[in-house]
């Protein structure tokens, strides 16, 4: 009888976890580290030498401020006669290949309730190299309150964190610090 009892409580908080996956996932250690692609040019797909260099200082930065991510995140690239989501890619790539980390491309730009069950459902600390005007969806599908939250589009220096407090999300707004130099060195 005494076993039955201590096992009851167990099984009911599994199968709760198991019923909301993104709740029992939440209450873990996970920090979530959103970024936009660096700077661009008025035209094409790439960055620009600004956002190269801003990618090239980003591993120091990246690692200095939340250690090596357990996951990085950009959208799928769609590869062929052009890659309008390559920044993401590029952005990220200098960390990605000095710390010798795999790049997650599965989600689609627009998949914002997908990736935002995905995130939910991990530990650790996750780095997400996104289009600026879809975070905040993503956002929003975790469960924050994103009305007047706004990513300008000639800001390149900002970080939104979300961590959990209480099974709750909780954004902080942090800055890169970098000041790209505009001319390419090669």
């Amino acid at each position: 009888m005494i076993k039955r009892i201590t096992i009851l409580p167990a099984l009911m908080l599994a199968m709760i976890c198991f019923a909301s996956s993104s709740s029992c996932a939440q209450s873990k250690n996970l920090k979530l580290v959103f970024i936009r692609h660096a700077e661009k040019p008025a035209d094409g797909d790439n960055l620009s030498c600004t956002g190269l260099n801003r990618a090239l200082k980003l591993p120091a930065i990246l690692k200095a401020k939340f250690g090596l991510p357990d996951r990085v995140y950009v959208p799928a690239l769609h590869l062929g006669k052009s890659t309008p989501r390559a920044r993401m890619f590029q952005t990220i790539s200098p960390f990605a290949i000095k710390y010798n980390l795999t790049i997650n491309s599965t989600f689609e730009e627009e998949d914002t309730k997908d990736i935002a069950e995905d995130l939910a459902g991990r530990k650790g600390t996750i780095l997400v190299v996104w289009e600026h005007n879809e975070m905040k969806a993503i956002l929003k599908a975790l469960g924050l309150k994103v009305k007047d939250l706004q990513w300008p589009d000639n800001d390149y220096d900002t970080i939104w964190v979300v961590t959990f407090k209480n099974d709750k999300p909780v954004l902080t707004v942090d800055k890169e610090g970098i000041k790209p130099v505009a001319a390419c060195s090669f």
